[in-house]
This record gives structure tokens, sequence and C-alpha cells, in this order.
């Protein structure tokens, strides 16, 4: 078995890659510059993947590595990974999210062409954030649901997720989405909520910034999974004979953000003064987010097997080392 990662240089592609190098087969990975400019993998980590070099905007580059590696797997993951950095470049994250995807499944259409076996299984890293409001409020939310996003990033996912589901429909695309909502853990990018809490927080027990901390609305809340439990269930779907078009990839029950800053005030053991900064407000964006796993767990049993309390803390000593 033979497996693509795209995006293999972010949070999430990191920790495929490891789970993907534990299991047999060969792994390539795709980034948009080489080496990577950080990276979690050990050495040898990165020596057992076969790097290749592609921005998703490119569809000859796409072409390129599809066609050098021809994989039975596509792990699609790159992309606009943050609602605040899709906010302020908008039609940046339409072309790579949305653009980009319609790239994959075109390069992989030109693949086909000289290579009639060519029918790898595409997944699709979809966001919980397409959903928007579309479902009744504080009810989970289900596959069954109309897309109906609120925010420029959950936007961009949905294009992303129609342009997966129109080339499956039409073009006999191999294609899944796995809707993820908020997956936290070692090595996610201090503009995420829960790092950078917890580097604010790090700073101050180090005494390197005031014990004051200005945050936005605490009183939100939103359904977290650790991001190994994610990979997981990305491995699980790829198992399946009939996969269905898209499943949530979610726990089942929201935690609010103060709970989670709580647990990082805990760990690190300081007193701080907080303190509402409206700018850092987000009036567009719902209250309580929770998603509904039913599909995912019946058709894999899957379910998360880590405390979101133990990750949010495991975050913290990384950035207090």
């Amino acid at each position: 078995m033979k497996s693509l990662v795209t995006g293999a240089d972010g949070f999430v592609g990191e920790h495929l890659l490891t789970a993907l190098l534990e299991s047999e087969g060969e792994v390539a990975a795709s980034a948009l510059t080489l080496p990577p400019t950080r990276s979690t993998l050990s050495p040898s980590q990165m020596a057992a993947v076969d790097w290749k070099a592609a921005d998703v905007r490119d569809h000859d580059a796409l072409f390129r590595v599809l066609a050098a590696v021809r994989p039975d797997r596509i792990y699609h993951l790159a992309g606009f990974s943050s609602g605040a950095l899709a906010r302020d470049q908008a039609e940046g994250a339409m072309r790579v999210n949305a653009g980009g995807t319609v790239n994959l499944c075109e390069a992989v259409l030109s693949v086909r062409e000289e290579f009639p076996e060519f029918d790898p299984l595409i997944l699709v890293m979809g966001s919980g954030d397409s959903y928007g409001d579309a479902g009744e409020p504080g009810r989970p939310l289900g596959e069954e649901l109309m897309l109906r996003p609120v925010t420029v990033y959950g936007l961009s996912k949905a294009c992303q997720e129609l342009a997966a589901h129109t080339y499956r429909r039409a073009y006999d695309v191999h294609t899944v989405v796995l809707r993820g909502f908020n997956l936290v853990g070692p090595g996610q990018q201090p503009h995420f909520v829960v790092p950078d809490f917890c580097r604010r927080v790090a700073e101050i027990a180090a005494g390197e910034r005031p014990p004051r901390l200005e945050v936005g609305n605490l009183e939100v809340e939103r359904d977290f999974t650790d991001v190994r439990d994610g990979v997981r269930a990305f491995l699980l779907v790829t198992e399946l004979e009939r996969p269905q078009a898209a499943y949530n990839v979610c726990s089942g029950r929201s935690i609010s953000v103060r709970r989670i800053l709580d647990w990082i005030l805990d760990e690190a053991n300081v007193s701080v003064e907080v303190v509402v900064d409206e700018s850092r407000i987000r009036e567009e964006e719902p209250g309580r987010v929770v998603g509904d796993p039913t599909r995912i767990r019946q058709e894999t049993d899957w379910a998360p097997q880590r405390s979101i309390e133990d990750t949010v803390r495991e975050v913290y000593r990384t950035f207090a080392i």
C-alpha cells in the first residue's frame, strides 16, 4: 500500500505521517517548500518519507507528483487551516482550499489518462466549520445537514467539500470527506486557541510577561479531539470497503474555552488577571458547536481514546520546557 500526504508539513500532516510510518507500506509526502521549515519528525522519520515539493495551486506540479508516486491513498491535508488567517486572506483561502482540491482531482484524472488502472482513494480534510448555522442551536451536527457556513474559513472548506463530492459523482474520483472539528495536540501553531493560551501562560510563568491575559469569549463551547485520535479515524475510514461521502471526526461533546484555560492555569500553577478583549470576539460564530460522531462510530468502531484535559496539559508542557 502506497500513501501520499499533501500538506504533510502541517500540524495534522506530521501526526499522520507518524502513524503511517508505523504501519506497513510506502509513504510519500508533498509540501510547499522542501525541506520543511519546521518539523516535529525525527531525522529517521524524515528520511523514511519520499518527499516531493508541490503547490496545490499548481496543477502541473500535482500531476508530476501523482505520476511519479501513483499512490493507492491520498490524504489531502494541504490548505488554510486557521479561521483567523482565512479571514485575513479570503481569496487565498478559497484558492488553496477549494481550488487546490479541484487541481488535485483534475491531476488524478490526467494521470488516469496515462495509467488507466490509477484509482486512488482521496481523503479530503474537511471541517466542522462548514456546517455554520445549519443545525438547531445546541444540538449535535450530523452529516445529513446542509452546509451553511458563516465564516470565510467555513465557506472555503464547504466549497472544497463540494468540489470533492462533484468529482466523486461526475467523474468517479473516489473521494471521502472527513469533517474534523477542533483537533488539538502537540505541534499546533500558536494562532489556535489552545497553543496560544499555553504559550502566553508559559511566558507568564517564566516571568517573561506580566500576569495579565487578554482573551476573547471564554464562554463559547467547541468539540475538541486529540489530533492523534483524529488521525486514527482517518486510517480506519480508508479500510472501509464502501465509505460514504462524508464523516464527522469529533467527540460528540463540547468543552468551554474557559475550562480549557482553567486546565492550563492549573498546570502552570500561576494566577493571572484575565481580561476580555472585545477585538478578539467574533460575533458571527455560534456559541456552542458539537458534532455527531454516530456514523463513524457505527462503521469503524472509532471513538476518541485520549482525554482532552490530558492533551491540553501535554500541550502546555511543550511550551513550558
